[in-house]
């Protein structure tokens, strides 16, 4: 017979969907099955002595360290196109590649000789082929559970019918990506990764800094504060001199930049956030219990599914 696994979790903020009380700092949990629900003061002391104790702070630790991790890292390529300048020289970079792409692997070559660069150059496959594969799964899946399963199909598809639309929106989705490599192939990546991260920023920030911090925002705020991020984004580049430049070669068409900025971040997610508390203030749709989900959802990732 299987011995019962009885876990005691504290310092934590748990929502217990109990209109007496909706939060709550202790849960004990045996054999997978929540047996009691309390304050860290109401915990029986024979219970804390006896079973494995597992503390919600020290749990979300890893989650900061990560986020830790991926700062560094990007602050970090800063100092790579420098020592990429210093050490390899603009000409070398240009020669090697147009847009620059060949930078960090020729800085390797210069400080490790060809083993720092074979190194570098898998490191730089792996990441490629992990993130290629991601995202195909990942809009693959999106379309086949959300656009296919749920608008479509209106929840009526059946898990054949999800698999076979998720093929076919792996196979679309490697078209689109690969005809959209082969336009922008002479572009720098980093110039693209910025793009993107400002896009996504620009159209999701405001929504996530709202949700957890603000208990009168809503569904309509959401909704604006993603479309006023998203359009004035993509609109902005559009017009950045990334894509319109006098010079020919240096963007993608020939013509005067009607946006001086070459990432629109600095004025896409201020308006995101506008348009966020717009839709909010011009909105009475108010729910408290549901912000109090929402804020146990962010703080623990339960239900994150």
């Amino acid at each position: 017979m299987t011995a019962q696994k009885t876990t005691l979790y504290t310092n934590g903020h748990i929502f217990t969907a109990d209109p007496e009380r909706l939060f709550a700092e202790a849960l004990l949990v045996e054999d997978g099955k929540i047996i009691w629900v309390g304050s860290e003061k109401e915990v029986p002391a024979e219970v804390a002595a006896k079973v494995n104790l597992k503390d919600a702070k020290t749990a979300r630790s890893s989650v900061v360290t990560a986020t830790w991790i991926v700062g560094i890292f990007y602050i970090l390529t800063i100092f790579l196109g420098f020592g990429a300048a210093a050490f390899v020289g603009h000409d070398a970079i240009m020669a090697a590649n147009p847009a620059g792409n060949m930078a960090a692997p020729l800085l390797a070559e210069a400080l490790g000789g060809d083993f720092l660069m074979s190194f570098v150059s898998a490191v730089a496959f792996a990441t490629i082929l992990a993130v290629v594969a991601g995202l195909v799964l990942t809009g693959a899946s999106a379309f086949a559970h959300d656009i296919y399963g749920q608008i479509i199909k209106k929840g009526q598809a059946t898990e054949k019918q999800q698999m076979k639309a998720a093929r076919q929106a792996s196979l679309w989705v490697s078209v689109f990506s690969i005809a959209l490599a082969l336009f922008a192939q002479t572009m720098n990546v980093a110039f693209l990764v910025s793009l993107a991260f400002c896009v996504a920023a620009s159209a999701n920030l405001p929504v996530i800094l709202y949700t957890i911090y603000w208990k009168r925002f809503n569904t309509s705020g959401a909704l604006t504060a993603m479309l006023f991020g998203l359009i004035s984004a993509l609109v902005l580049v559009a017009v950045s001199p990334n894509v319109l430049s006098p010079e020919a070669g240096a963007a993608i068409f020939v013509g005067e930049p009607l946006f001086p900025l070459t990432n629109p971040a600095l004025v896409s997610v201020p308006l995101g956030f506008l348009g966020g508390w717009l839709g909010t203030v011009l909105s009475k749709e108010k729910d408290a219990r549901r912000f109090a989900e929402v804020a146990v959802r962010a703080n623990t990732g339960y239900r994150g599914e």
